[in-house]
């Protein structure tokens, strides 16, 4: 792949219309529950780990509710064919348990190097630690997903975006639960 030069400071761009595919750094999640509890949770991998081991604890983090979904809609389609619902049943949780296993196994390298921060509040009776604490995981996530943006577009460098990874790392483990005073 060729690569077109481009302004000092910046990183040099592929020719083509393709981006490089995004780095998978953590994941943000905002939701607020019928009787008006909101929840925001940042996790952050760690910036010296691998891409093989991001793409482990992304499967292992998404495996129990997609193996929920498909383990029921493959025990219908089962039994809709003939299949024993008990023998049906008793093989998908054998499969299930047995893939949820070797996905635990595969993401600990990286379960002990994610930094987690996590808000809770209550919505309609807002509390002004809570908010700031909600207001500090939502910027530290834009500031990630802005910078992943730069990075691919080419407005910043690898060595730019792993120190802002590393600062925001670091910002959302002292904001883990744990370290609360």
């Amino acid at each position: 792949m060729s690569l077109v030069s481009s302004t000092p400071g910046r990183a040099p761009q592929p020719s083509g219309s393709r981006l490089p595919r995004p780095v998978r750094w953590g994941s943000i999640y905002h939701a607020v529950a019928r009787h008006g509890v909101g929840t925001s949770r940042l996790i952050v991998y760690s910036p010296v780990s691998s891409e093989h081991e991001r793409f482990w604890a992304r499967s292992a983090s998404a495996f129990a509710p997609m193996s929920l979904s498909v383990g029921l809609l493959l025990w219908l389609l089962l039994v809709a064919i003939g299949a024993s619902p008990e023998a049906s049943a008793v093989g998908i949780v054998l499969v299930g348990v047995s893939t949820g296993a070797f996905l635990w196994w595969k993401a600990r390298p990286l379960r002990g190097r994610v930094a987690t921060a996590w808000s809770s509040r209550f919505v309609l009776w807002p509390h002004r630690d809570d908010e700031d604490r909600e207001e500090m995981i939502t910027t530290l996530s834009l500031l990630m997903e802005r910078a992943t943006q730069d990075l691919r577009h080419g407005r910043i460098t690898r060595s730019v975006y792993d120190r802002v990874w590393m600062a925001v790392y670091e910002e959302t483990h002292a904001l883990s639960p744990g370290r609360d005073k």
